[in-house]
């Protein structure tokens, strides 16, 4: 036990950093959206909200 409090001492900034990244993947990555067609990626377009597009290409 004491030699795991030791550990968290000496190591608590990378321990804090470490865990703010993995909390910023989690809550800021974003999801794919199930469109099935071009008709309803145009719906989503036009219905009057704000869309973030987000393109993504393998070249």
């Amino acid at each position: 036990m004491e030699r795991a409090a030791r550990f968290l001492a000496e190591n608590w900034l990378f321990l804090v950093t470490l865990v703010a990244i993995a909390s910023a993947y989690v809550f800021l990555r974003s999801s794919p959206t199930a469109l099935a067609d071009e008709a309803a990626f145009d719906a989503v377009l036009a219905n009057g909200r704000p869309t973030i597009v987000e393109l993504y290409s393998n070249y």
